[in-house]
């Protein structure tokens, strides 16, 4: 068989269902293997980087490996930018990238053949594994190692180049040779005395919290942390991509933690005298520029599959732990259940009970025009227990943050680290493919949907049931707070919004506005009812300010900004 319909045969058998892609000369053959397949979907991109951030999308909802196939030299230029989104938050993507014949590849000259470029020395250091398939018969060990190298330790996309010849080459499937997996490396301890470890800390403490993220999904271990925070009762601090493991009616929960966080939180960190991080990536965001989110005397236990997490420049850690989440949360369960001394903190967890409830409430916030947070609290009441919200970043990234609740079985999906102006739409894609019949709610502002505004044409054509609300404050209001604290004059003038009724109607797509506060539980419960795909405007206050946590103000303020003053 051709090398490509061995591709997309080896893909299926991994349980890889859709694939994300934008056709080309470059990738021709992968092309036409995909499209013949019966057990694959499809679906055709309107942009190689909304591609990649779909399989992207796709991927960050089900922990699997999602797929995007581009051409050569821009094509694979292009699905940089969603790769590198895929690195930044560690999400499992393979790349499969079209390339000219091999004959023609030159790695001395800036390009080469007919759109050809050496784009595998670009991705390099935002992949665990890229690699030029310049032989046929090592297609199998490509593959096998790229899944790999995907699936195992801390997640991370991967790229394979697979030139013109090759893909039509004609390769004999029994007689591959495959990839032999190096033995996984050996924890410093096993999960008993790992477990014996953590909980003799927080047998020491008098004031613990849990910083809990993604790491804990990626190791399937949801379940037994819910069950360690329900026994212990240990307030428990979310990153942003580990703001959906755990329901925010729990009375040990506190929700979203750094410059994004809730006002609550950033008291709860600081009075802390144990932090106990479990897969989260203690970024500047979160903790600050010196870990000057916690208390100085505060110590940290940080349980990471990465090692290179434990060196962050702005962390001191005062015990590291590489360990498996899901063995260490299992352990931790079973040590508790037999031996519960000194794991009892009332006055502790009273306290940030109080500050939780005091904290405020975006249902207070019923003004005209719409406010963003109490929008955002109306829409979640009514979205449904498995709702999927897919959300930009920007102001929508800020009060989606500090609003929504995640109960039930509800989920996120965004742009953590990356910070990916406009990743919503074609993520939304993504998952929409990746939950069958789940409801994709997607919340992205007046500015930032224009990045990849072309993907409306792909929520159309597929007539997917994904619901985009676009909140048009006037522009990009989180930049303009900042130009307006850290700069003496506005720096540059914003496009003005688009006319979004028109924009609807060119990409094909129902058209809503709301505008009355009023009326806006039964407007969308009118627009979540009917399935199918709808843009939605929704008009805001443009001088709405943004909640920060109180010590955020100076430095912490804007986005990691650390000029205290006016430049």
């Amino acid at each position: 068989m051709r090398v490509a319909d061995y591709i997309v045969e080896y893909i299926r058998e991994r349980n890889v269902r859709t694939v994300f892609m934008l056709s080309g000369t470059g990738s021709i053959f992968l092309d036409e293997a995909i499209a013949k397949a019966d057990a694959l979907t499809c679906v055709c991109a309107r942009h190689e980087a909304a591609a990649t951030l779909m399989g992207t999308g796709a991927s960050k909802l089900t922990g699997d490996i999602g797929v995007a196939v581009v051409t050569s030299g821009p094509g694979a230029a292009n699905a940089m930018a969603g790769l590198i989104d895929a690195w930044a938050d560690a999400v499992p993507v393979l790349v499969l990238a079209g390339q000219v014949e091999s004959r023609h590849i030159d790695r001395s000259a800036r390009s080469f053949g007919i759109q050809g470029y050496n784009v595998v020395d670009c991705v390099r250091p935002v992949t665990k594994y890229a690699v030029v398939v310049d032989d046929p018969v090592q297609i199998r060990a490509h593959l096998d190692r790229a899944f790999h190298e995907a699936l195992t330790g801390r997640p991370g996309p991967v790229w394979l180049d697979v030139p013109l010849d090759v893909q039509a080459a004609e390769i004999d499937p029994a007689a591959l040779a495959g990839f032999e997996a190096p033995a996984p490396e050996p924890w410093s301890n096993g999960p008993a005395e790992t477990a014996a470890v953590v909980l003799d800390e927080l047998r020491g403490a008098s004031r613990p919290i849990f910083v809990v993220g993604q790491g804990v999904r990626q190791a399937r271990a949801q379940g037994e942390l819910a069950a360690l925070v329900e026994h212990l009762g240990v307030p428990t601090v979310c990153t942003r991509l580990g703001y959906d493991l755990l329901p925010y009616r729990s009375e040990a929960v506190m929700g979203q933690g750094g410059i994004r966080g809730r006002p609550h939180v950033e008291r709860v960190m600081r009075e802390a005298d144990l932090v106990v991080s479990l897969g989260a990536s203690l970024s500047t965001g979160l903790v600050g520029e010196h870990r000057d989110a916690f208390s100085p005397q505060a110590r940290v236990v940080m349980v990471d599959l990465d090692a290179d997490q434990f060196d962050r420049a702005n962390v001191a850690v005062d015990v590291r732990l590489r360990m498996d989440l899901l063995g260490l949360l299992t352990e931790m369960n079973r040590q508790i259940e037999h031996d519960r001394t000194g794991l009892e903190w009332p006055q502790w967890r009273n306290h940030c009970r109080e500050l939780k409830e005091k904290s405020p409430s975006a249902a207070t916030l019923a003004t005209e025009p719409i406010n963003s947070y109490y929008f955002v609290n109306r829409l979640e009441a009514q979205a449904g227990r498995d709702a999927v919200f897919v959300v930009d970043t920007g102001s929508a990234y800020y009060v989606t943050g500090q609003t929504l609740e995640f109960n039930d079985d509800q989920r996120e999906v965004t742009s953590a680290a990356f910070l990916n102006m406009g990743a919503a739409v074609p993520m939304a894609v993504g998952a929409s493919f990746a939950a069958a019949g789940a409801r994709v709610i997607t919340i992205v502002g007046d500015g930032a949907i224009e990045l990849n505004i072309q993907e409306l044409a792909t929520i159309s054509d597929y007539e997917r049931d994904i619901k985009v609300f676009v909140l048009n404050n006037g522009g990009y209001s989180s930049i303009r707070e900042s130009q307006d604290a850290l700069c003496t004059d506005r720096v540059l003038d914003e496009p003005a919004p688009l006319d979004f009724r028109a924009v609807a109607a060119a990409f094909r797509i129902p058209y809503h506005r709301l505008s009355a506060v009023d009326a806006l539980d039964d407007d969308l419960a009118a627009l979540l009812g009917p399935p199918g795909p709808a843009l939605i405007e929704v008009i805001c206050d443009s001088r709405q300010k943004l909640m920060r946590p109180a010590a955020a103000h100076d430095i912490r303020t804007h986005d990691g900004v650390t000029i205290p003053t006016r430049c």
